[in-house]
């Protein structure tokens, strides 16, 4: 039943958007563990784990088995070991809740309601801190389309998260006294699992940020469609550079943004002078500008090194001074991908890092906080790739001068799989976090223009070179979660901490 009631939630998020799966996932987990002993209740939370991300992320398999070249019986085998690793986090869930057992009792408002929303918090801080972290599949996604999205400008992905798990906790606690005389605790949790979903209605009318419509920005976001099994070979460098350079040599006109994807040109930037200043002069001449994603080879006082500094860069071209390296009108990916751009614990895992063999796996993290990118008068908070999905990041290079937020990814590693489906998922959260359009450039898609309400306004079909053109307006004013950021949430956990330990009255 756990391993069903885990494997289920994956329903709730892109493409399947069936919201009230989430809450039928983790209900089932809490009634499960609520009166089990320690043994079972862990075997439980593992269970509910396996499920959960055996169904949630079985697509990296993918880049492990396609991409990393490793046969078949060791793809399944790393692949269990990472849903093994995560399983682990509800696991600890469970045997928490029931080691609290002697002030937070089984069943009750203070264990359903006050206890298991913090602990789940506190298991999902680490399962997105440890290691540097994988925050994938935050429950809180589940429910863009829920009524509980009005919470997302207010409290952020981590404030929807506890409170779907305490709506879960006031469900649980009112079928438990369904087959008991009414009591006013069990009138109480249910006027307040209606109020937590009536409220949104209203915060949903508020507009939180004002478009400037005296302002609009061109956007040209080539998606290139460079296949993964070739984007990494010296053969198609010439061709993927032919692409980008064609497709944005149409679409050069004045005032033009053109965004290209993640690592786009696959090469080192001081290899591509050449290339760079011909584009940036082409830009210029057309009164456009070029965000390229490219790796950042920093070269050392004796020219190429045994231990570089690589970066995940995205710079931009085509601006009033001449391109000339390196420029600072760049961005440098901060929170990197174990083994997929670094090896954590390098000296114990590096043999992993090696069967894999996947390209420039060897970076450097950038500063944790940026300057924003500019480009035709517009300034723009961006992530690359993965970072788009981790909310603080964002948070702490947002500014109150932000125009948009960009994101530029290749998913082609996970194929035609959910897994860039459940991406696109995570930016739409960002934007209606911060109330500002998300613009969001990949490889092989999925390329989109979202709003500031989270709404996907155009996007392009996956697997095909093309271009998105859009007129877009910025906006101004901040929401409650980009003015306080985590404030509202914190204040939400003090207050059920403080609630666990208030005695009943005799």
């Amino acid at each position: 039943m756990s391993f069903i009631f885990g494997a289920i939630a994956v329903f709730s998020y892109a493409p399947f958007h069936i919201w009230p799966l989430a809450f039928l996932a983790f209900v089932g987990l809490l009634w499960l563990i609520a009166d089990k002993q320690k043994k079972k209740a862990m075997i439980i939370g593992f269970s509910w784990g396996i499920g959960y991300f055996l169904a949630g992320t079985h697509w990296v398999y993918i880049s492990i088995k396609q991409y990393g070249e490793v046969p078949t019986p060791i793809a399944v085998i790393i692949l269990g070991l990472l849903i093994t690793y995560l399983a682990f986090y509800p696991m600890l869930f469970a045997l928490l809740l029931r080691v609290c057992d002697s002030f937070a009792p089984k069943f009750s408002i203070k264990q359903l309601v006050f206890l298991a929303p913090i602990l789940w918090q506190f298991t999902e801080f680490l399962r997105g801190y440890i290691l540097t972290g994988f925050a994938w599949l935050e429950l809180g996604y589940s429910q863009l389309d829920s009524p509980l999205r009005g919470y997302f400008p207010i409290v952020g992905i981590n404030g929807v998260t506890l409170i779907l798990t305490i709506c879960c906790g006031l469900i649980i606690y009112c079928l438990n006294m369904l087959n008991r005389p009414p009591k006013k605790h069990t009138i109480g949790a249910i006027f307040a699992l209606l109020t937590i979903f009536i409220a949104p209605i209203s915060f949903n009318l508020i507009n939180w940020t004002t478009i400037d419509y005296s302002r609009s920005a061109n956007f040209s976001l080539i998606q290139g469609n460079i296949s993964q099994s070739l984007r990494w070979t010296r053969e198609q460098l010439n061709n993927t550079l032919q692409t980008y350079a064609s497709l944005t040599k149409q679409n050069l006109a004045k005032d033009k943004i053109i965004i290209w994807s993640e690592a786009s040109i696959t090469d080192y930037e001081i290899n591509q002078q050449s290339f760079l200043q011909f584009l940036d002069n082409e830009a210029r001449a057309k009164n456009s500008e070029i965000a390229v994603g490219i790796i950042d080879y920093r070269l050392g006082n004796y020219g190429y090194q045994e231990n570089p500094y690589i970066y995940n860069t995205l710079l931009v071209l085509g601006g009033k001074t001449p391109y000339q390296y390196p420029n600072t009108n760049r961005y440098q990916k901060h929170h990197l991908v174990p083994f997929g751009e670094f090896t954590p614990f390098e000296s114990l895992l590096d043999p992993i890092a090696q069967m894999l063999d996947i390209p420039m796996s060897s970076m450097q993290a950038g500063a944790e906080k940026q300057p924003q990118l500019e480009m035709k008068g517009f300034k723009f908070t961006t992530a690359i790739c993965y970072e788009v999905i981790l909310s603080n990041l964002i948070l702490k290079n947002f500014t109150a001068d932000t125009d948009f937020l960009l994101t530029v990814s290749n998913d082609a590693w996970f194929g035609n799989s959910i897994g860039p489906k459940q991406h696109l998922q995570m930016a739409q959260a960002r934007a209606l976090e911060f109330g500002r359009p998300m613009i969001r450039s990949t490889n092989t898609g999925i390329t989109a223009i979202i709003d500031q309400h989270g709404q996907i306004v155009e996007q392009l079909p996956q697997f095909q070179t093309q271009v998105l053109n859009h007129k877009l307006s910025p906006t101004t004013g901040l929401t409650p979660y980009a003015r306080f950021g985590n404030f509202s949430y914190y204040l939400i956990i003090s207050i059920l901490f403080i609630l666990i330990f208030v005695k009943k009255r005799h």
